[in-house]
């Protein structure tokens, strides 16, 4: 597919089908993550693909938006290690970890696979239960699966602000 009609086509998949993602395609996501930019190449982002049903059980337990996705990617930075502007002390970890799922769901989009991005959850109950994700900041669980017959876009997926009120 092109690019400018991927960008079209892709939404937030809300519903998926129960199917186990191959490892093929999880190792496409991952190489989308591991190639996206991040500022002055600090690599700040650390990433943990959940694909085990334990470890999906506590995601849902600190989130409803799961979509009992059989997948999740959990990206997030460590802080210490990202570009810090220096003018105001803006730290880009959250920025490098965004352009790194932006690229990996363009990638599940573009393969096949469907993926929502859920940045609501429990951080307080998500590092008591992911222990190994301590000392990073997560930005965003990302939903990943095959995409279900009955899923569809939120109502709101196309409405947009006016052309004029975004480009100034």
């Amino acid at each position: 597919m092109e690019f400018s009609e991927l960008m079209k086509e892709r939404y937030s998949v809300r519903k998926f089908k129960p199917d186990m993602v191959p490892e093929e395609k999880i190792r496409q996501l991952q190489e989308a993550i591991y190639l996206a930019p991040t500022a002055e190449n600090k690599q700040p982002l650390r990433v943990w693909t959940i694909q085990e049903r334990e470890r999906l059980d506590k995601i849902k337990e600190i989130t409803k938006y799961h979509y009992n996705a059989p997948l999740t990617i959990a990206i997030g930075y460590v802080p210490e290690e990202a570009w810090v502007r220096p003018s105001d002390q803006k730290n880009h970890g959250i920025v490098d970890a965004s352009i790194a799922a932006a690229q990996m769901w363009l990638t599940a989009a573009d393969i096949g696979l469907g993926a929502v991005w859920v940045s609501s959850f429990d951080v307080n109950k998500q590092k008591e239960l992911f222990p190994e994700m301590e000392g990073t900041e997560l930005v965003v669980l990302m939903q990943v699966g095959f995409i279900h017959e009955n899923a569809k876009p939120a109502k709101w997926h196309s409405v947009k602000r006016s052309w004029d009120e975004i480009f100034m």
